[in-house]
């Protein structure tokens, strides 16, 4: 099955709950566990809120040859790397988890500015 659907939200707290719902609905139509892609898209778009000072976030929901794939794009040109936060820091440990719920994940550069963040998911959860 092949498949697509976005949404662009304005980069706000209210706004998580929004796409992560969103994602929810439409993986529903999809047939497939949206669990694991809710978690996904809010994180991703909590670094955006918390990180890039972008006034907007495109959430793309893909269904590829490889498997279904989360995709947050945002206007930084800062790309992410996993952090080793110390013991009782509340933060760095979103990229980490992120790690450990999917096949792989990634960014990259897009060409007109800004970056996107994408996630593998794991096989039977979308």
């Amino acid at each position: 099955m092949q498949g697509r659907a976005e949404i662009v939200v304005p980069v706000r707290a209210e706004s998580v709950k929004t796409a992560r719902d969103w994602a929810g609905d439409v993986l529903e139509k999809w047939g497939q566990d949206a669990y694991v892609a809710q978690v996904v898209v809010s994180e991703l778009l909590t670094n955006v809120l918390r990180h890039t000072g972008s006034a907007s976030a495109t959430v793309r929901l893909l269904q590829t040859d490889r498997g279904a794939v989360v995709e947050v794009c945002d206007s930084s040109d800062v790309l992410p790397a996993a952090g080793s936060p110390e013991l009782l820091s509340e933060d760095g440990r979103g990229l980490a988890m992120l790690g450990a719920l999917v096949k792989e994940w990634g960014a990259q550069p897009l060409g007109g500015g800004g970056k996107a963040v994408w996630a593998l998911l794991p096989d039977g959860s979308a």
